[in-house]
């Protein structure tokens, strides 16, 4: 894998987000809708972890979003961010911070 500088890195904006509401997108298999408080504003992130999450769990948690991604189109809804998490061969598990943080705080 290719190495990066810190100047690289510090062009990715990573922030706290608080998930406000959040519906399984119809007709899809595994696309969740979920809205996320980043503190200034409010974002749409589209993600495919409906196997592993379901809406009504989402809501209220604390995830650790890419803030400044280029807006993608999934199933005609844009996804302005990225939500972050780890997979293994059994699972998805989101990152979160282990303290109670404010929406929009920035990861350093």
């Amino acid at each position: 894998m290719d190495k990066i500088s810190i100047d690289y890195f510090h062009k990715i904006d990573i922030r706290v987000g608080k998930v406000i509401e959040c519906e399984k997108v119809e007709k899809s298999r595994s696309l969740l809708k979920i809205i996320i408080d980043v503190g200034d504003e409010k974002k749409q992130i589209i993600s495919s972890i409906y196997e592993y999450y379901k809406p009504e769990e989402m809501v209220g948690k604390n995830l650790i979003i890419v803030n400044n991604l280029e807006p993608a189109k999934f199933m005609g809804l844009e996804s302005q961010g990225m939500l972050l998490a780890i997979e293994d061969e059994n699972t998805v598990s989101l990152l979160s911070p282990d303290r109670e943080m404010e929406p929009g705080s920035k990861v350093h």
